[in-house]
Formats: structure tokens, C-alpha cells, sequence
């Protein structure tokens, strides 16, 4: 039989290699959380996927804070591991198309919708703008357009000599319509050719109008004070044709945005000012057609266009 002291001795060190088996049990279990939370970030970081977009170029730099802001809003709603990145060099509109149809060195970009685009494309069916970039105002180098006291007939408008980009939509908008159509593949050669008076107007949206004319206002470029032209138009995203999981992300972020007012909001941000400027209210407004509006555009829900009277 134990002795007293002796019992106290079994029970200490019983004691003693419990606690140490309970210290080597939690530094197990530290070690495996540790190497869990580890292994958890790492797998994020190699999941967080890079969303490439053209490169804006140093004259779009202004035009495209909007839809990079509205697109991060998309991708942060759609909670995936998404983040944007332009593209290494910057490319005219005709050629990231084409890239992005090949599904080469940008996912997504932004432009005018039309029949051949969603064809060849993914389209997002949420007009970026609501519909103002096809409401369009007119700058020119002309004293007597800028400085006239009243608006132009449509008449007038027609028979003077407009500016467009050679791959832009709206070429062939305005030319169905029955307008006087000088083009430039430049952007920059679209004002040079302006100042110069070798065309005279070069119609703009609303939402862009302001940024150019301070941009140029030096060259003598002004703008036309009391008429407006419209035709139905929506910009949207575009993805490539192989791109459906990217499409749907993006879509389900637009519509979140657009639900939790968040959308609305960055619109106002960006515009509210620009739409004040333009007077619409004041200007002779005339509705021209688009003969390359898509089928599907939804015209029908009123939530995603501009509505003057609403603003």
C-alpha cells in the first residue's frame, strides 16, 4: 500500500502529463487553424480572377470613369472574386471588338448596342447610360451655329455637314436619317476636322459633351445652344461569345445595384450635372429612328431609361 506522500507523487505526475497532453493538443489544434486559414487565403488569392477591359488612351480617360465605376459597383454585387484591369495597350473601338470576339487580351468592354454586335457578342440588356447617349447636342467651329438666336430646322441640320467615327453605330443612324456624314477613323482627327471647318457639326451626348468642350474650347469649338436630336440607343456591357458565367456575374450585379438604389446613385454622381446643363426642357427636340435598335432592347421597363420628368 502507497504512502501518503507517495499517492500525492502519482497524482502529480498523472496530473502533470495530462496537462502536458492537453498542451500538445492545443498547439495541434493552433497549428491546424493556422494551417487551415492558410490554406483559405491562399485559395482566394489564386481564385480572384482579373476582369481586363480596353485601355482608356489619353482622350478617354474622362469617358470612361463611369462604366469602370459602374462595372467595379457590378462585380463587387455579384460577390465573386472578380477585380478589373485595363488592357495592356489601348485599342480602337473596331479592334477590341474584334478582340473581344476572339476572346483575346480583354473580357468585357462597353459600346453601343446594335444588331451585329449582339450577334457576334455577349450583350448585358442594361443600358449603361438609360438611354443618353443617344440624346445629342451639337459642336461646332461655326460663329453663326454657335452664336444663332434660335434652333436649327431639321432641315438645316440635315444639309450641313456632320462628323461621325467610321465605326461607330451612329454613322449609320444618322445617315438613315437622312444626314450629311463625313467621317475619321481618329477621335482626335473628329476635332481637327471641326476647328478646321472642314465639317459642321459633330453631334454629342449630353452625358459627354462638357469634358470635350472644355477639352477644345481653345481651337474655337463651341456649341449650338437650342436644338437636341434623340434616337432610341443603349450602351451596354459586351463579353465575349465564350463567356456566359462572366455575363451572368455582371448582369447580377447590374440588377442588384438597380434594386438597392445603388446604381441610380452613381448615375446622379456622374450626370446630374451634365443633365442640367443641356436644358433639354429649352432646346427644339428632334426624335430620330434607329434602324439598328435590336429586337430585345427592353423599351418596356421604364426603371432603365431617363426619364426628363423624373429629373
Amino acid at each position: 500500500m502507497l504512502s501518503l506522500p507517495q499517492t500525492y507523487a502519482t497524482i502529480a505526475k498523472a496530473r502533470g502529463r495530462f496537462l502536458a497532453l492537453i498542451g500538445i493538443l492545443i498547439f495541434l489544434s493552433a497549428a491546424k487553424t493556422h494551417a487551415t486559414q492558410t490554406q483559405t487565403q491562399t485559395q482566394t488569392q489564386t481564385q480572384t480572377r482579373m476582369i481586363r477591359y480596353p485601355s482608356a488612351g489619353e482622350n478617354f480617360i474622362e469617358h470612361h470613369a463611369y462604366p469602370i465605376a459602374l462595372l467595379s459597383l457590378a462585380l463587387e454585387k455579384s460577390e465573386q472574386n472578380l477585380r478589373l484591369t485595363p488592357s495592356e495597350k489601348f485599342m480602337h473601338q473596331g479592334r477590341a471588338l474584334k478582340q473581344l470576339e476572339a476572346g483575346q487580351d480583354i473580357d468585357v468592354l462597353w459600346t453601343m448596342t446594335s444588331k451585329t454586335r449582339e450577334q457576334e457578342l455577349i450583350p448585358i440588356r442594361i443600358p449603361i447610360y438609360k438611354g443618353l447617349i443617344g440624346w445629342r447636342v451639337f459642336l461646332s467651329s461655326r460663329k453663326d451655329v454657335i452664336n444663332a438666336s434660335n434652333a436649327l430646322s431639321l432641315e438645316q441640320v440635315k444639309s450641313l455637314s456632320t462628323i461621325q467615327g467610321h465605326d461607330w453605330p451612329d454613322t449609320h443612324i444618322l445617315k438613315h436619317n437622312g444626314f450629311n456624314i463625313q467621317n475619321s477613323p481618329s477621335y482626335a482627327g473628329l476635332f481637327t476636322m471641326l476647328a478646321l471647318q472642314r465639317a459642321d457639326l459633330f453631334p454629342r451626348s449630353i452625358i459627354e459633351v462638357w469634358d470635350e468642350l472644355r477639352k477644345f474650347e481653345a481651337d474655337g469649338i463651341g456649341l449650338e445652344q437650342h436644338t437636341l436630336i434623340s434616337y432610341p440607343s443603349a450602351s451596354y456591357f459586351f463579353v465575349s461569345p465564350n463567356n456566359t458565367a462572366l455575363a451572368m456575374q455582371v448582369e447580377n450585379g447590374l440588377r442588384k445595384a438597380i434594386r438597392d438604389g445603388s446604381f441610380e446613385a452613381l448615375f446622379q454622381q456622374h450626370f446630374a450635372s451634365a443633365i442640367k446643363k443641356a436644358k433639354t426642357s429649352s432646346r427644339t427636340h428632334y426624335r430620330l429612328e434607329n434602324p439598328l435598335l435590336p429586337e430585345m432592347t427592353p423599351t418596356h421597363d421604364k426603371a432603365l431609361w431617363f426619364m426628363p420628368n423624373q429629373h
